[in-house]
């Protein structure tokens, strides 16, 4: 191009976007689209940015014959035409593949693409129906373009039409940017108006390029050049080669230099372009006859994998990182099979595989390039009998809604499918040749869910996340063992529904579960349901253009009276410490609201009499409980077992602190009406208890009912620090904040935080132990997985699925056995460690007093140990999975305190080294 000769790619030298071009368009005219997609994926991994080649791989996937791969051009051509509306090509194809496939709005593509086409005729098929928006669209544009070329009389004919477009408000973004484009054109409206009115768009659409560049362009002008040059930031990285800016200021605008003068991808990268061989047919056709670096024999040309020597990561790389080349493991598995496989290739996956297999993940060899489908996943017979059939039919028809408005969605950069399955409904589970669950047990629906994964493994994709429909009533949690020797007789968890194997302290994808409570009435699920399903919407609150810009002005006079805060925090004062800790990601630590003072107030008319200090730590001794509006909501309050409400925890180190347990928090004080945060976490005992309880008797279900998009918190005793260092609930608090503000969804956050608590607690103590292991599993998401109340900041692309799955699993168990019934410490010890407690937690002083001994495994997993309790820890005979007993003993101090007709159990758990020191300690709450 440009007058330069082409040649081969090599690889010690990088490969230029001319090239690039040049082999897309030479593979689909020669019919090698496995190549275009191939080749057109890795330049994309460099440059996600670049319009033109996405534009290129959806060419491929729609030219292939198989109808499974020609669906995935849809996403990406609905994405593109969302980024550049006034993409002609774009537009053509998506009307194309739209109609290939029934999806009902072709219509609006093709008339999109004839609007944008002013030269050809207007006449359209006879047998379809042209839009009267289209038709007002197509007058518009043409008179638009007569405006551009210097007609401008033609402005007001431009003006008239638009409008009788946009009051049709058909879904598409071109009737905006036209509208947009003639109101600046014409030059004699306020730039407060203009800049107006490009917000509302913005807000509306706001992947759309136009947007993004016309707000840029009028902060530029009103002098502010900060926000302005962060807009053509995010311009730049949205269209790498600058198209739709050079469509509107021309080949030489002003922010030229923003944009990369040449783009080329380096051959150092693990992905390169240069790694994929080229087919003898493109080789040919471009004269390249001499075959280079590089380029496949035609008996090589459709080999599984290429060139896999090359592409072969060394072990030391895969200790510290799971990402493998995504042009070995998907080519693999797009195959099916490995009969046609060059020796050398069968050895690479043969290494590639054994070292997965070292990180206690045989599939993670086989997973890197899967598309990620969300799957609502629920039991139909167990929804009939609960709510009744004309219940379930009402929950499955907006289930169904929801699927639909997923299917295709990009998030965080990947493109998701999605899909309804009843586990124990042969017209779920039949066409995808998986045997439905006979019984109503959680260990039935793991399987199920394991056979879906593979299953969809063979179609190119995988579970990205699940959620699950119906509370434990309907899709039982699983009863796990408790690791921790406290009242709590096992653990009610989702964490086995993550997993596709038998280790469920790691997840492979993150589980969020929704109820409705107990009751009969499916209402309460059906209404929590519609939330989510309308947050995918782009119609549920859609208005007219002239609507918007009314409702734009009233916001900004309403933010002018009150501001919405981003957060806030409840503690009890006991750990306000630790709270100040986890809570600082998220907001200012002295602001968090502290029980006692604060507690929940009684009044006849359901009004406080006061309000809560500006400050936390504010002197009333008496304030009474007022929720602020807020984004996210941060709770480490106490949890009964038998009581729906959270309470405080009076610090003895505060002189007049007030009550030791008052009541912080009950159901009836989330009020509903858009006021609840969208995120919670709970670090209360029991904070996530919904097993045969109401709306009105759990917390949790009041938030979600409440609109609330994701709560998580524990179903059972909860751990966490009385200061810092942070351990258990605390350390997974604050990891999960952090995770969420980086741009991860809330599912995504939760499961990497259980990672980093698992890597944390490894590097500090060698492995985990039963606070530890009791916090990973107890710890539960209720609500939408891939709720995202941040704009991400991260690029999956870079961040594997399972990239954080190479942890070692090394676990300890501290149930007692026949050999350690003679365990003892002196009085001593005792009475020493009672006063460390009792610096933090009052009325520990004649607490009981329990020993107990370490013993550590080999890292592998297991069905039992000696202590006969069903522990996790490696399975296989003593003689493969020797026992040892490690130095550290745990000492339990415990104490039931009844208050207002509730038992409240405080346990504080000391470790001690084999020297007798503290080396950590953890209280309940």
């Amino acid at each position: 191009m440009n007058g330069t000769t082409l040649t081969a790619p090599s690889s010690d030298r990088p490969i230029s976007r001319d090239l690039v071009l040049t082999l897309l368009d030479t593979a689909l005219r020669t019919g090698e689209c496995r190549y275009a997609r191939r080749l057109s994926t890795a330049w994309l991994a460099v440059f996600p940015g670049d319009l033109q080649v996405s534009l290129y791989n959806a060419r491929a996937f729609y030219k292939e014959k198989s109808p499974e791969l020609q669906q995935h051009a849809l996403p990406i051509l609905e994405e593109l035409c969302l980024l550049d509306p006034e993409y002609r090509e774009a537009q053509e194809l998506l009307a194309n593949i739209r109609q290939l496939f029934s999806t009902g709005n072709h219509l609006a593509a093709k008339a999109c693409a004839h609007a944008l086409s002013p030269g050809l005729s207007s006449k359209a098929d006879p047998n379809e129906h042209v839009p009267s928006w289209a038709k007002h669209l197509r007058e518009a544009r043409s008179a638009f373009d007569k405006v551009r070329s210097g007609d401008y009389q033609q402005i007001e004919k431009a003006e008239y039409y638009i409008h009788k477009a946009i009051v049709d408000n058909p879904d598409t973004p071109l009737p905006a940017v036209t509208h947009l484009g003639i109101m600046l054109s014409k030059g004699s409206l306020p730039k407060s108006a203009v800049l107006s009115l490009a917000k509302i768009y913005h807000e509306r659409w706001p992947e759309c390029l136009q947007f993004l560049l016309a707000l840029s362009g009028e902060y530029m002008e009103a002098g502010e050049t900060n926000l302005a040059v962060d807009m053509l930031h995010q311009a730049v990285s949205k269209d790498i080669s600058g198209q739709v800016a050079k469509r509107i200021w021309g080949n030489h605008h002003p922010y030229l230099q923003l944009w990369p003068a040449r783009l080329e991808v380096s051959p150092a990268g693990q992905n390169c372009p240069q790694g994929i061989p080229i087919p003898a047919a493109v080789a040919s056709s471009l004269g390249w006859n001499q075959l280079a670096t590089g380029v496949s024999s035609p008996a090589e040309t459709h080999t599984p994998v290429g060139q896999p020597y090359r592409a072969q990561p060394d072990a030391s790389r895969m200790k510290t990182s799971s990402t493998i080349p995504a042009y070995v493991a998907h080519e693999y598995t797009s195959n099916g099979n490995n009969h046609n496989i060059s020796e050398s290739a069968k050895i690479a996956q043969t290494e590639l595989e054994r070292m997965a297999d070292e990180l206690k993940r045989p599939h993670v060899a086989r997973e890197d390039g899967r598309f990620p489908v969300y799957v609502v996943f629920s039991a139909h017979s167990a929804l009939v009998k609960h709510y009744g059939p004309s219940g379930f039919q009402s929950i499955d028809g907006e289930l169904k809604r929801l699927v639909s408005l997923l299917h295709g969605r990009k998030i965080n950069q990947e493109y998701w499918g999605a899909m309804l399955f009843y586990a124990d409904d042969p017209a779920s589970t039949q066409p995808l040749k998986i045997k439905p669950a006979s019984t109503n047990e959680p260990s039935q629906f793991k399987i199920t869910l394991s056979e879906l994964d593979a299953a969809l493994e063979k179609q190119g994709e995988r579970i990205g996340a699940l959620l699950i429909v119906g509370g434990p009533e309907i899709l039982p949690f699983h009863s796990l063992p408790n690791p921790v020797e406290d009242a709590d007789n096992d653990v009610p968890s989702d964490n086995p529904y993550s997993a596709r194997d038998g280790n469920y302290f790691i997840s492979d994808w993150p589980v969020g579960r929704i109820s409705g409570g107990s009751t009969a009435d499916s209402g309460h699920l059906l209404k929590v349901i519609k939330e989510i399903t309308n947050r995918y919407d782009p119609k549920a609150n859609r208005y007219a253009w002239y609507s918007q810009i009314i409702e734009y002005i009233q916001e900004l006079f309403r933010r002018g009276i009150y501001k919405k805060q981003s957060s806030y925090g409840y503690t009890a004062a006991v750990w306000r410490r630790a709270s100040q800790s986890v809570y600082r990601s998220i907001g200012n630590p002295d602001e968090l609201m502290v029980s006692p003072p604060i507690h929940t107030c009684e009044s006849p008319d359901g009004v406080c009499p006061e309000t809560p200090p500006v400050n936390g730590n504010g002197n009333h001794k008496n304030t009474c409980l007022l929720l602020p509006e807020a984004r996210l909501g941060y709770f480490n309050l106490h949890g009964v077992p038998d009581g729906c409400e959270w309470y405080g925890q009076s610090d003895p180190t505060l002189p007049d602190d007030g009550p030791d347990f008052p009541v912080a928090m009950r159901p009836q004080d989330i009020h509903n009406g858009g006021s609840a945060p969208k995120l919670v976490f709970s670090e209360a005992c029991y904070g996530a208890n919904i097993a045969g309880k109401t709306v009105d008797d759990a917390i949790p279900l009041k938030f979600l009912a409440s609109g609330t998009q994701a709560v998580i918190g524990s179903t059972c005793i909860s751990y966490g620090s009385l200061a810092a260092p942070l351990t258990s609930a605390d350390l997974l608090g604050r990891v999960f904040w952090s995770l969420l503000q980086e741009g991860f969804t809330v599912g995504e956050s939760f499961r990497r935080a259980k990672i980093h608590l698992t890597r944390e607690m490894n590097q500090r103590q060698g492995f985990l132990d039963a606070e530890d292991q009791k916090t990973l599993i107890s710890f539960v998401l209720f609500g939408d997985p891939l709720a995202q109340p941040y704009k991400a900041r991260v690029n999956p692309k870079i961040t594997a699925h399972l990239s954080d799955s190479a942890v070692p699993i090394t676990t300890v168990c501290e149930h007692p056995t026949e050999d350690e019934s003679d365990l003892q410490v002196s009085l001593e010890t005792i009475d020493h460690l009672k006063g460390i407690v009792a610096q933090y937690l009052p009325g520990m002083n004649d607490a009981s007093v329990k020993l107990f001994q370490e013993r550590q495994t080999s890292p592998k997993l297991c069905d039992h140990c000696t202590c006969g309790k069903g522990c996790v820890l490696s399975k296989g005979n003593a003689k493969d999975n020797p026992v040892i007993k490690s130095q550290r003993r745990v000492v339990t101090l415990s104490k039931n305190f009844e208050r207002a007709k509730h038992i409240h159990r405080q346990y504080a758990r000391l470790t001690l080294d084999e020297r007798g020191n503290v080396v950590k300690m953890v209280v309940s709450h």
